[in-house]
């Protein structure tokens, strides 16, 4: 996320000087934006990169399937140290299945424990599954569980929460970023 700030820093500034030089100047600066646009796509392309397990030392692959009447959002949560808020846990959002679809993503986990969890359109937990010490198959067929442990439940809300809330400051980053390049990109096609 360091680098969407950064790149919306610096293709602000390039705009700002842009508009600002006189028409003279504006001929040099044609090289400064082509630069403005080259680091908005890197950052843009890193962003969505290092969002998957790229580079992972020790990936998990899980596949999900769908099996209620639902939309459901998929989510893995990772702890490292034990259950709670606290910290050693991380939360990958997967994606959006619609009733029997499939999905495949990979998490990193070094050893810990990691919850698959589902939830519907209400924000309602439908589905916790942990899986066993001895599974080496990551397949989950998502199912309504009505028997979840309350306190499991209450953890992932919260986890999910902050995690919710940073992937929609992100995605408000990436468009940012985006409408940046495409500015600088018809300043520099302009004559």
């Amino acid at each position: 996320m360091n680098i969407l700030f950064f790149s919306i820093f610096l293709n602000i500034i390039i705009l700002l000087t842009r508009y600002f030089s006189s028409t003279e100047k504006r001929i040099g600066l044609k090289l400064l934006t082509f630069f403005g646009i080259i680091v908005g796509i890197t950052s843009v392309g890193f962003n969505f990169l290092f969002s998957s397990c790229f580079g992972a030392s020790t990936p998990i692959d899980i596949k999900t399937k769908n099996l209620t009447e639902q939309n459901l959002k998929i989510y893995a949560i990772t702890f490292w140290n034990n259950y709670g808020n606290g910290g050693g846990n991380y939360v990958n959002f997967n994606t959006e299945l619609k009733p029997n679809e499939t999905s495949e993503f990979c998490i990193e986990n070094d050893g810990g424990k990691f919850w698959v969890v589902a939830k519907n359109m209400k924000n309602e937990i439908k589905y916790i599954k942990e899986p066993l010490n001895n599974e080496t198959d990551f397949n989950f067929k998502i199912i309504i569980d009505e028997n979840i442990e309350i306190e499991k439940v209450q953890i992932a809300k919260e986890l999910i929460l902050q995690t919710d809330k940073s992937n929609e400051f992100e995605k408000f980053l990436v468009w940012i970023n985006i409408i940046l390049i495409g500015i600088l990109g018809i300043s520099f096609l302009k004559k």
